[in-house]
């Protein structure tokens, strides 16, 4: 958090790193805080999907689902339908209730994947929303083989795995990966 601090102080008008310092706000549980810093990191570029997409995945955490759909919408418009906001919609949708538009896009994401590389953490994103943790789990732990940084960097800290953390599956994940408390 200093290092980003100090990141901002020489560099105030860069988006990354305000998207970054809104995440840091949203893995230490400071929802609010997190918003506050994405929208400012918006302001300075309203075309830069990585602060919508963060805002949709810290919407959800607070359940102001229609927010997050919104802010998931613009993420993968801005980022022309990346694999990561395509997830994070499909993610978005179903917790929203809308599971056939989730499902859609789970569709799409395994068609890409078979024509190229699709990180996992992708397919994961809403096997979990729509309440399919087993096989969100399945996707986690190829995740976690295939060393997608999506999941092995957040595996530990992110908000979004606190319904997964008491899983057998991901407590053996994370005693492979050596990151037990």
């Amino acid at each position: 958090m200093s290092e980003l601090r100090r990141a901002l102080e020489l560099n105030p008008l860069d988006p990354l790193f305000s998207s970054l310092m809104g995440y840091l706000f949203h893995v230490t549980r400071q929802f609010e805080r997190a918003i506050a810093q994405l929208h400012s990191a918006i302001e300075l570029n309203p075309n830069f999907y990585l602060p919508h997409w963060l805002l949709s995945v810290t919407y959800v955490q607070i359940r102001r689902f229609d927010e997050a759909v919104a802010a998931a919408e613009k993420a993968n418009e801005l980022s022309g339908r990346h694999s990561m906001t395509l997830g994070g919609l499909g993610r978005v949708y179903a917790l929203a209730g809308r599971t056939a538009e989730a499902r859609q896009l789970l569709e799409e994401l395994q068609r890409q994947r078979r024509a190229g590389y699709v990180p996992p953490s992708f397919l994961a994103y809403i096997h979990r929303g729509l309440g399919e943790l087993d096989q969100g789990m399945e996707w986690i732990a190829r995740g976690v083989q295939e060393r997608d940084l999506n999941i092995v960097v957040t595996l530990k800290t992110e908000p979004g795995y606190d319904h997964l953390r008491s899983h057998p599956a991901f407590q053996a994940l994370l005693t492979k990966m050596n990151l037990q408390s």
